[in-house]
């Protein structure tokens, strides 16, 4: 599988965000994600885990740190899935402290599948079955 995706324009600003399909136990459903090579975890907002039917509270407790400060966030097994057709298990933290413009796709373990490349110049990704 190779899939090509076009950065998205947000403000005149360029960003390496795709779309992803994630399962739930309630619905399925495609949502956008900025892939984050300096995140560890992904990390996508409670009302994404809320309308797929998770209940947040169930995950693992864990605490992220990054550049905003510390947040609290339940850590979720997930179906994900980048081109439609194949899908795999994904760790998924969800966090209601989770507040900025991204949902987030960090190396842990959404990278280990892939080949990601980031063509900075072109504003293009290009995400290749490893």
């Amino acid at each position: 599988m190779q899939k090509e995706f076009d950065y998205l324009n947000k403000n005149n600003n360029w960003f390496p965000v795709i779309d992803i399909i994630l399962c739930g136990p309630k619905r399925i459903r495609t949502f956008k994600a900025l892939i984050d090579s300096g995140a560890t975890f992904s990390v996508f907002r409670a009302e994404v885990a809320k309308f797929l039917g998770i209940e947040i509270g169930k995950g693992k407790e864990i605490y992220l740190e990054g550049i905003g400060g510390r947040i609290l966030g339940y850590l979720h097994n997930l179906k994900i899935s980048v081109d439609g057709k194949n899908f795999f298990r994904c760790k998924i933290v969800f966090s209601s402290e989770f507040n900025v413009s991204f949902n987030l796709l960090g190396r842990d373990n959404f990278f280990l599948p892939f080949i990601i490349s980031f063509l900075e110049k072109n504003k293009k990704i290009i995400i290749q079955t490893n």
